[in-house]
């Protein structure tokens, strides 16, 4: 069982019409993969193109001013006869993909669930969509679910989300994602809105649903702290690239892209160097539309390492020699690296 992404480049632009110099490959060249029992983070800050690839796999980009320009996103899935390409997919196939094959929960529940509708229609509308099951099983199946995620399906069947929490919010967007069993999940900065607390029980469930149903999860942070305490493998992204790929652990204790050092560096709990007290460090300058042109290191205007030698196109390459096992090897997007 696994999700292969292949050379996929996502262009977007600034309106419609696609004007020159308007357009940016938020996704450029990606490769990535997620296997069965496995959660991969996909690490970076905003605007970096995260949430956009989550999109993009179940094609959910933004019709108009966004075009998947090239590759491939394969599934493989255990009730499969043979493996699938999401992107040669006509769109009425769609259906069949989205919630059965892959789920993915989103960044704000207050957004994502229905005002107007109570929770528990419109779990079970997802059910009666896929499967031909009477309105009482679905019923029988979405109470189940939510009392899977801590909520009294009984009670709070017929509550519309106002009458939530936002953790309850976010754990019923779980039990919607998770009621058609799907091989893989999606979850996209899922603690973002949420208190301490509160993401530390859905960091919880997510881990559970993952031992319990062995799927896959690509799970989608800028918080490196997150990524440390869920996750197998980490993408680090920047400008629509991936700037650093390998074991997480691998990848916090001995970062290797200076995007990464910065990255870590700016966490207190991540970072060997910070003194309590002490001023937090930043990485200088802001991202921006040109961080997303070719001919430069995308970090380059904010690289502590940067020299003429970054000016030009840089390959991902493996890098072993940080690499103390770990599923997959050690790959980095940088020429000052050593060992490379």
């Amino acid at each position: 069982m696994s999700l292969e992404i292949n050379n996929l480049t996502v262009e977007l632009c600034a309106d419609k019409h696609k004007h020159k110099g308007n357009c940016i490959n938020v996704a450029d060249s990606l490769f990535l993969s997620v296997n069965e029992g496995e959660v991969v983070s996909i690490v970076g800050e905003s605007g970096s193109g995260k949430s956009f690839l989550g999109l993009s796999i179940l094609r959910l980009n933004p019709q108009g001013v966004s075009k998947i320009i090239s590759g491939e996103i394969k599934i493989k899935c255990k009730s499969q006869d043979k493996e699938i390409d999401i992107l040669r997919l006509k769109p009425e196939e769609l259906i069949g993909i989205r919630g059965r094959l892959i789920s993915m929960i989103f960044q704000d529940p207050n957004t994502s669930l229905n005002p107007v509708m109570k929770i528990g229609e419109q779990i079970t509308e997802a059910i009666l969509a896929h499967k031909k099951v009477s309105k009482k099983s679905a019923k029988d199946t979405a109470i189940q679910y939510l009392n899977s995620m801590n909520i009294d399906g009984f009670a709070r069947f017929g509550s519309y989300p106002y009458e939530l929490s936002g953790g309850m919010r976010q754990r019923v967007m779980i039990a919607m994602a998770m009621v058609l069993n799907p091989c893989f999940l999606i979850a996209d900065e899922p603690t973002t809105a949420l208190d301490v607390t509160t993401s530390l029980q859905v960091l919880k469930l997510i881990k559970e649903i993952k031992e319990k149903s062995n799927i896959g999860v690509i799970f989608i942070t800028h918080d490196l702290t997150v990524a440390r305490s869920i996750s197998d493998r980490t993408y680090v992204f920047y400008a629509g690239q991936i700037m650093e790929s390998g074991n997480t652990e691998n990848i916090i204790n001995e970062p290797a892209h200076p995007y990464t050092v910065s990255l870590i560096k700016s966490i207190p709990s991540l970072s060997a160097d910070y003194v309590p007290k002490q001023k937090l460090f930043t990485i200088p300058g802001f991202l921006t539309k040109d961080d997303f042109k070719k001919g430069k290191c995308r970090f380059y205007s904010r690289c502590f390492k940067r020299d003429d030698e970054c000016l030009k196109d840089i390959a991902l390459r493996n890098f072993k020699d940080l690499e103390k096992g770990g599923n997959g090897g050690r790959d980095v997007r940088c020429v000052k690296v050593n060992g490379l």
